[in-house]
C-alpha cells in the first residue's frame, strides 16, 4: 500500500472512530436528557400533588369553618326564637290568667285532673296561686266529680295558696304531705326549654342535617 493510500486508510478509520465516539456521546446524552426530564416531570408532578393536598386541606379546614360559624348562627338564632317563644308564652298565660279567662280555668283543672290520677289515695291538696285559689274552688264540684271516675272512689279535696307567687299551675299533694305531683308552669316551661335546648345542640354538634 503505497504512502497516499495508507493516509487515506487512516483518514477513513480515524473519522469513523470519531464519528463513533461522537454518536456514543450524542446517546449518552439523550438518555442523559430522557432521565432528568422524567426525574423533573416526576417532581413536578408530585409537588402538584403535594400542593392539591394542601389546598384540598386548607379548602377542607375552611369549609368545617364556615360550617361551624353557620350552626354558631343557627345557634344564636334558635336560642333567641325559644327565648322570645316563651317569653311570649309566659306572657299571653299570665293576660289570660289575670282576666279569669275559660281556657285557664279549663287549665287548671285539667292541671289538677293530672296531679290527682298521678298520685295514690283518694285525699288530696291542691296549692295554687292565691290568684287562682278561687278559681280552683269555683271548679271543685267539677273536678271532684272527674277524680271520682278516674280513682273509681269519692275524692276529698282542700285547696290552699302556695307561699310564693309561681306563674300559675297547681302543686298536688296527698293530704299527709309525703307525696306531691308539681303541675306547676313554671316546671313545665323547665322541661320544655330543657328540651327546646337539647334540639338546638343536636343541630349545633352534629345530629342535625345542613
Amino acid at each position: 500500500m503505497s504512502i497516499p493510500e495508507l493516509r487515506a486508510e487512516i483518514e477513513r478509520k480515524t473519522q469513523e472512530e470519531i464519528s463513533g465516539i461522537i454518536e456514543k456521546a450524542k446517546r449518552e446524552a439523550e438518555a442523559i436528557t430522557a432521565e432528568a426530564t422524567r426525574k423533573s416531570e416526576a417532581h413536578r408532578t408530585e409537588k402538584e400533588r403535594a400542593l392539591a393536598r394542601e389546598l384540598d386541606a386548607q379548602e377542607r379546614t375552611e369549609l368545617a369553618t364556615v360550617r361551624m360559624d353557620r350552626k354558631g348562627e343557627l345557634l344564636r338564632l334558635r336560642s333567641g326564637l325559644c327565648d322570645r317563644v316563651f317569653e311570649e308564652a309566659e306572657k299571653r298565660i299570665s293576660q289570660i290568667a289575670d282576666h279569669g279567662a275559660q281556657e285557664y280555668r279549663e287549665l287548671l283543672c285539667k292541671l289538677t285532673l293530672q296531679g290527682i290520677a298521678a298520685l295514690s289515695g283518694n285525699r288530696f291538696v291542691v296549692q295554687a296561686n292565691a290568684r287562682d285559689v278561687g278559681t280552683i274552688e269555683n271548679e271543685l264540684k267539677s273536678i271532684r266529680e272527674k277524680a271520682a271516675r278516674i280513682k273509681n272512689q269519692e275524692v276529698a279535696l282542700r285547696v290552699e295558696s302556695l307561699p310564693n307567687k309561681t306563674l300559675g299551675g297547681v302543686v298536688v299533694s296527698v293530704e299527709d304531705g309525703t307525696r306531691s305531683y308539681n303541675n306547676l308552669l313554671d316546671a313545665r316551661f323547665s322541661v320544655a326549654k330543657r328540651d327546646a335546648a337539647w334540639g338546638v345542640y343536636k343541630t349545633l354538634f352534629g345530629e342535625g342535617k345542613d
